[in-house]
């Protein structure tokens, strides 16, 4: 019934937008060159191409092959790994690694749909082993304990943020360098809530053994701060105001919004799909295709692998305001957004929230309980309103000891994009992809270990460290 509510107002809304003329304000616009860049045809030949679910077809579409390693977590999720390779690629051993991990809702296909274009198909072209990582759950729910029918099995629905930093990107990691044994590290690149569980882990100082096999993070449209569509947007406002009791009732316990992800699989294959994913996205986040490709066709494409099961627990995170940690929390007031008070080190007290049960509190230090500090860059987008990228790098710059802006840390603002833009811009490889090639063949290598114990110390007395409640082996549950 919600997802029906939502439904039918994007319907309204797109015929509005077609009738009243605002559509044509929607279309994508002719790109230019970005650093000598200009964006290809994104295969060789679109108009044959099918709707298709299946992600491998598209590699094979651009010359490629897709590999998939089917590999399992500490808590004995089953996750899918993939690997974008030349065939036949004698030299693939002694490439560098590249771990691309996908955003909230999405999965590895969205690195990819955008065929010649993608920033997946760039980081071959330019001499990379490219590895796609995929959350649990994703389009197939699986489990190497539970059996049955995992989609109303609660405990397997029974996680959050947390795990998906402490158990899932630890399994994507430790096994893309368990097949490269000429590479101690790998590239990191994440998209929104791929950065999320990244800056999750690297501040965990149980985890520093992972912090140090990675070389570098670049992180694009980071999900750290809420902005200010968290105002705007009344479905958002809707959940975000639900109690325990009426989100379970509406929303459940296992999988948030089932629906979605059975509408793909009953509906991906065709061009409908495509037509309702796009009304609904513009509808829900006021995003256009301004920056996304000149076909259309590849609008289907990019929304087929950005509609994977996540569970009601992890929406919560995200959402709920009973949730003291979570993420919507620490939104400032309305009128912090109006100025530069969001983002000003020293704004007034008036614009500011209490964050000091957050994961990620404005003016404390997260990621010293690790000896190992990662050089990264941060990619945030103007247009971006559903996350606060210049909160993330006012941080940065002014709260993180360990980070040296133009040394270890900086960041870049893409002044013309919104979020979704930095993965499916038409021009992202001239954006993005140049600049991270850049950056890697400049400084990859560096790493920034902390001077003394006693700095370590001090900083763990600043920051609670967040607790992940440890695996514990159960007994096989049969669900029926």
């Amino acid at each position: 019934m919600f997802l029906n509510t939502l439904l039918i107002g994007a319907i309204f809304h797109h015929l509005y937008d077609v009738i009243s003329g605002r559509e044509k304000f929607n279309q994508p616009i002719p790109t230019t060159p970005n650093r000598g860049y200009m964006p290809r045809k994104p295969y060789p030949n679109v108009k044959s191409m099918k709707f298709s679910k299946d992600l491998r077809y598209f590699a094979l579409q651009m010359g490629l092959d897709l590999q998939e390693y089917i590999i399992t977590t500490e808590d004995g999720y089953v996750l899918a790994l993939h690997r974008l390779v030349i065939p036949n690629d004698p030299e693939r051993d002694a490439k560098k690694p590249v771990l691309l991990q996908h955003g909230l809702l999405a999965s590895s296909g969205a690195w990819i749909s955008g065929g010649f274009n993608s920033l997946a198909y760039y980081f071959v072209e330019s001499g990379y082993d490219v590895w796609l990582g995929n959350n649990r759950c994703g389009f197939e729910p699986r489990h190497t304990e539970y059996s049955g029918n995992l989609m109303h099995n609660e405990k397997y629905w029974d996680w959050d943020i947390r795990e998906l930093a402490h158990y899932d990107l630890p399994c994507i990691i430790e096994n893309v360098l368990s097949h490269k044994p000429n590479h101690e590290k790998l590239v990191y690149v994440g998209h929104s809530q791929g950065c999320t569980q990244s800056f999750l882990m690297l501040r965990n100082g149980n985890l520093t053994k992972y912090h140090e096999k990675i070389e570098y993070f670049f992180a694009l449209a980071p999900a750290i701060f809420p902005g200010k569509l968290f105002h705007e947007r009344k479905f958002i406002k809707f959940l975000h105001h639900l109690g325990p009791k009426m989100y379970k009732l509406i929303i459940g316990t296992y999988s948030f919004i089932r629906a979605l992800g059975l509408s793909r699989k009953v509906l991906g294959d065709t061009k409908l799909f495509g037509q309702i994913s796009y009304m609904m996205f513009k509808y829900l986040f006021g995003w256009n295709g301004n920056k996304w490709d000149q076909t259309k066709k590849i609008w289907h494409f990019n929304f087929v692998f950005n509609c994977s099961y996540v569970s009601a627990k992890l929406m919560n995170w995200w959402l709920s305001h009973y949730v003291e940690q979570g993420f919507s929390n620490q939104l400032l007031p309305r009128k912090s957004y109006e100025t530069s008070a969001h983002y000003e080190p020293n704004a007034d007290s008036s614009c500011e929230v209490n964050d000091s049960k957050s994961y990620f509190p404005f003016k404390m230090s997260w990621f010293l309980q690790s000896e190992v500090t990662v050089p990264m860059l941060i990619f945030t987008c103007d247009l971006d309103y559903l996350v606060d990228g210049k909160r993330l790098t006012t941080h940065m710059s002014h709260f993180e000891p360990g980070y040296t802006q133009g040394d270890n840390f900086d960041y870049i603002e893409l002044d013309d994009y919104s979020h979704l833009d930095a993965i499916w811009s038409e021009d992202v490889i001239g954006r993005i992809g140049m600049v991270i090639s850049d950056k890697l063949a400049q400084q990859v290598g560096t790493e920034v270990v902390l001077d003394s114990e006693k700095t370590v110390q001090q900083q763990l007395s600043v920051i609670e460290p967040i607790e992940v409640p440890k695996f514990q082996p159960r007994v096989p549950i049969e669900v029926k």
